[in-house]
């Protein structure tokens, strides 16, 4: 019987066929002291973002963890490709759109039960629990302290559905069962106002380590109420397993090949002041009020890898680049057919907050009612450029070079007022639309190019003796 897919299926198979691509530090480090972020961006510098598995970090007393640390996973679209089971060297549209199919096909979820769940085999609840043994690292030099940067799970107390998002966690100095959380998904704050208006806690659960599919079906832009334990089966290509919870038992499922999982409630009503954080715009959310999580059990496998995020990098920013680039492109082109060509969310723009459009332009304001409709399917684009179908928008040079030499700000730039954003930005409550096509209503000169057939009639290799 083949074995469900788990984070350690993933690494055999792409440590496998790609292992100058996984790199494996056994050198002792601190994470608690920068040294994990500090060892990737040392590698970003220099162009280069593996999947990185630090063997031997500390906990946050400072003694040797148990617990292995993996960062980096999402870091390039090859492997996100590969983990979706999806061609690695499509890394453009066929990506995106390859994503967006696997979100139709939700496949119900698998129980097992807990006597028989990886996640389960080590327990620790109660008086138990201490996150101090877990390797949290610091992120960035202005961070409020030790955070968790992977997926938390909660369900709708009305539908019963579950919703899985990436939700910040802070480690809290005051109390080693007690995270601080910064919850902005729509469906876990609805979840949330609805047992704060009953006084009720709320229960929720921090996923910290399964197969990458798992995290980037959860990054889709579903609707309301869809259940994301659903959802995330699609992208797997395979039921998701899952167990009762300790704490709750069937009352409330959990991952059951999930590398650990910490569960816990949110009490109502109750704040404490988080973040700053260097996040995704890659500055700094500000000091605020947040919820808290009382730790009420901490499960894991024996072995368990726990997984984090690179935040503020391309391991934060590919995780939802790909599953707003799909989702955009299917919601533009049933509105608009095959008038619509490409859509790309440019590292630049951190994977969230600038969006590249191509379309085959029949008539002046098309371009501007295509990029009007972006803003509306994807709320945290705050810059729409769109460009004719023979730019490339994954060639952000291209972009760039459309927009300099076809828009005429007079007309072609539109800034739209007093439209809310939660990222805080320096774009503040405005978003803008540049329409950088070539104008229909006057005379431009053409683009150059090398005909295509003599591309196609070209092969380089006979050329260069290869």
């Amino acid at each position: 019987m083949t074995a469900s897919k788990n984070l350690r299926t993933f690494l055999a198979e792409y440590g496998a066929a790609f292992p100058q691509d996984y790199l494996t530090i056994d050198k002792p480090i601190e994470p608690a002291e920068y040294d994990a972020t500090a060892i990737l961006e040392h590698l970003d510098r220099r162009g280069e973002r593996p999947m990185v598995l630090f063997q031997q970090p500390s906990n946050l007393v400072g003694e040797l963890s148990s617990v292995p640390l993996l960062m980096n996973v999402f870091a390039t679209r090859a492997r996100c490709a590969f983990a979706l089971g999806l061609d690695p060297e499509q890394t453009g549209l066929p990506l995106a759109l390859g994503y967006a199919e696997k979100g139709t096909h939700p496949m119900e979820p698998v129980v097992v039960r807990a006597d028989e769940a990886p996640v389960h085999e080590v327990i620790a609840s109660g008086d138990q629990v201490d996150l101090r043994e877990l390797p949290i690292p610091i992120h960035s030099e202005g961070d409020f302290g030790p955070c968790l940067t992977m997926t938390l799970a909660v369900k709708d107390p009305v539908s019963g559905a579950y919703n899985v998002s990436f939700i910040k966690a802070f480690y809290d100095f005051d109390d080693p069962r007690r995270l601080r959380i910064t919850i902005h998904s729509p469906d876990s704050e609805r979840a949330l106002a609805y047992y704060e208006e009953r006084n009720l806690p709320m229960p929720i659960v921090a996923v910290l380590g399964h197969h990458p599919a798992f995290y980037l079906g959860s990054m889709g832009l579903t609707p309301y109420q869809e259940d994301d334990y659903h959802t995330i089966g699609g992208f797997l290509g395979e039921p998701l397993r899952l167990t009762p919870s300790h704490t709750w038992g069937s009352d409330f499922m959990v991952p059951a090949d999930a590398e650990l999982v910490i569960e816990g409630v949110v009490p109502p009503g109750t704040r404490m002041i988080a973040d700053p954080f260097g996040d995704i715009t890659r500055q700094y959310q500000a000091q605020t009020l947040r919820p808290v999580m009382n730790v009420t059990a901490v499960t894991r496998r024996r072995d368990a890898i726990m997984q984090d995020v690179f935040a503020g990098h391309h391991d934060h920013f590919t995780a939802g680049q790909i599953p707003k680039e799909g989702t955009i492109y299917n919601t533009l082109r049933r509105r608009f057919g095959d008038v619509v060509t490409a859509v790309h969310m440019p590292y630049s723009g951190c994977g969230r907050l600038a969006c590249y459009i191509s379309i085959d332009k029949k008539r002046e304001g098309q371009a501007k009612t295509v990029a009007m409709a972006a803003l509306l399917e994807a709320w945290t684009v705050e810059v729409c450029v769109v460009v004719d179908q023979v730019i490339d928008v994954y060639s952000e040079q291209d972009v760039i070079w459309a927009t300099l030499v076809n828009v005429d700000p007079s007309r072609d730039v539109d800034l739209l007022h007093n439209v809310p954003n939660v990222f805080t930005t320096q774009m503040g409550g405005s978003k803008v639309i540049i329409d950088a096509t070539r104008p229909l209503d006057r005379t431009m000169p053409e683009m150059n190019r090398v005909p295509q057939d003599a591309l196609d009639r070209i092969r380089l290799d006979d050329y260069l003796g290869r």
